[in-house]
């Protein structure tokens, strides 16, 4: 089965100013942990080895999660950037066997 990913951009324009200027964060292709949205990524849940796409990020001073997403772009789990393992680099593809 190949699907594309379901990307969302940032929207620069339809949201208001925070205090000090600043926008709040409306999705992105890019992770600050050296991950993109579309990378094949592998991680462990429960002793289970699991495979799946990058889709999204949270990043705050609690939580710094990344969010795995199945072919069918259904989310799997938020893990932490540490256990994730790039398998391979987004081919804006969604190649499932």
């Amino acid at each position: 089965m190949i699907t594309r990913p379901k990307l969302f951009r940032r929207k620069l324009y339809q949201e208001n100013y925070l205090k000090g200027g600043i926008l709040k964060r409306q999705g992105g292709t890019i992770t600050p942990f050296g991950l993109r949205s579309g990378d094949y990524v592998q991680t462990t849940y429960k002793g289970l080895i699991v495979r799946g796409w990058v889709g999204g990020f949270t990043n705050t001073n609690k939580t710094k999660n990344i969010s795995i997403y199945d072919h069918n772009w259904s989310r799997i789990g938020q893990f932490t950037p540490s256990n994730v393992k790039l398998i391979k680099r987004s081919s804006r593809l969604c190649v499932a066997a």
